[in-house]
């Protein structure tokens, strides 16, 4: 029976390994190889050396509530993964109750102690355990995805929040180049250096302007209440609604193979736990095509209290095997069974797709995180360039060979260079918190908490 039994468990199919041998786009940056550090998935954030922003996913970590669902989810998982080898253990439990004979002429008291155990023979235990694994690890990997997405969430608010607050400032400087540019055509129209047409142009430029700055101040107020309601609160704090500098982001290198990062991904452990879960269902599919089989024993005492007699077998122990045996509706069970196989097949199907998925999220986020950082070190160049132009121009006007009017010019090209230059360090920063969560980088759990 035992050999039989073993025949019958059935084994874990071996995962798709659909990994490519190394990564396509690798980020490009001016500090030599040598130098650069290599990505660290639990504290990637640090890189912007922001200790506000460091202080804020702290705060998230502590005070989020989707994190905290599915940190219970977890607890819950694992109290009741638990119990699935202790139901195959031998169980002892006592009644008492009260009963009538058939013709209702007695009536009788008895008391029950009955002990049953199960043998979990043909791969039923062996599924039942399976599908326990499988539910622990899917709600693990769920609460790695929140701290995934938090952190994620967090950090592209923060630089969000940054980005507008250095655009309001910025719009408001564009603001007062427009105001004082049309106060000195007014200046130009009276000493026939201009025309009226000039004037509506740039009545127009600054009511574009006006209506441009409202901008910065809208994404400003939906990143204060998300990183609030991230963090758990109803409000801003007040310290938020202070202007900081964008942070400087030092990007390392992703220089780690596919396979060695890859498999901390959430969804591809939630995949591979479907499976396990498949796999487990398909084995106890399996199992109830042989006999269940458990060793039961009971002891029964019995009180008439009708005529104040104890029974006539009272003290009379019964111990033997008990047999479900499937006769009539073998098929249906297996056409389960082969149901079940073909959950299995389309698990597998479905973790190959996660993998695939995978490189090409991660593949994605390192060639946009590429192109973002040329596009800000292009932007940088044309700042540069222009403030050369600007500060040329200045020293002219101290010289008397150029105007005020001049140096405005170049006071609102110098201005709307930052303003792109602004958006596109949000933007890069923005890629780099994209590819880390395309890694499922998350920080791990805290010293006391459950490790995932």
């Amino acid at each position: 029976m035992l050999l039989v039994s073993g025949c019958a468990q059935v084994d874990m199919p071996a995962l798709p390994k659909l990994l490519p041998s190394h990564w396509t786009h690798q980020s490009s940056t001016p500090v030599p190889p040598k130098d650069i550090p290599a990505v660290d998935l639990t504290n990637w954030w640090k890189r912007f050396g922001d200790s506000e922003l460091d202080a804020l996913v702290e705060h998230a970590l502590n005070s989020n509530m989707s994190l905290q669902q599915a940190k219970l989810r977890l607890q819950a998982a694992r109290a009741l993964a638990g119990n699935v080898s202790k139901s195959y253990l031998p169980q002892l439990g006592f009644s008492a109750y009260g009963t009538e004979d058939a013709a209702a002429i007695d009536a009788y008291y008895q008391l029950s102690l009955n002990a049953t155990w199960k043998l979990g023979l043909f791969g039923d235990l062996e599924g039942m355990k399976r599908q326990a694994v499988a539910s622990v690890e899917r709600a693990a990997a769920t609460e790695q995805e929140a701290r995934v997405s938090l952190v994620a969430e967090i950090v592209r608010n923060y630089l969000e929040l940054r980005a507008a607050q250095q655009q309001i400032a910025n719009a408001d400087e564009l603001l007062a180049i427009d105001q004082r540019t049309l106060e000195l055509t007014d200046v130009r129209i009276k000493t026939r250096l201009a025309g009226p047409e000039q004037r509506l142009q740039l009545q127009a430029r600054l009511a574009r302007a006006q209506a441009a700055s409202i901008v910065p101040k809208q994404a400003e107020a939906r990143a204060l209440h998300a990183l609030a309601a991230l963090t758990g609160q109803t409000q801003p704090d007040a310290a938020w609604l202070e202007p900081r500098a964008m942070p400087s982001l030092q990007a390392g290198s992703i220089t780690q193979l596919p396979s060695d990062l890859l498999r901390s991904r959430p969804d591809m452990r939630i995949a591979e736990a479907e499976v396990l879960q498949a796999v487990g269902e398909l084995g106890i599919a399996k199992s109830a095509l042989y006999p269940r089989l458990a060793i039961g024993a009971t002891y029964l005492y019995s009180y008439n209290l009708t005529q104040n007699r104890r029974g006539s077998q009272n003290g009379v122990p019964a111990i033997g095997p008990m047999i479900d045996l499937p006769l009539f509706d073998w098929g249906q069970r297996k056409a389960i069974a082969a149901a079940r196989q073909h959950e299995v097949d389309a698990t597998l199907a479905a973790y190959r797709q996660v993998l695939l998925d995978s490189v090409a999220q991660v593949e994605t986020g390192m060639a946009l995180l590429t192109l973002a950082q040329q596009r800000v070190q292009h932007l940088r160049n044309a700042l540069a360039a222009t403030e050369a132009s600007a500060e040329k121009d200045r020293s002219l006007t101290r010289l008397g060979l150029s105007s005020e009017w001049n140096g405005l010019e170049y006071k609102h090209e110098v201005a709307q260079a930052r303003q792109s230059l602004t958006a596109a360090e949000a933007d890069y920063g923005i890629a780099f918190a994209t590819l880390f969560r395309a890694l499922g980088g998350a920080p791990l759990p805290a010293e006391g908490e459950p490790q995932s």
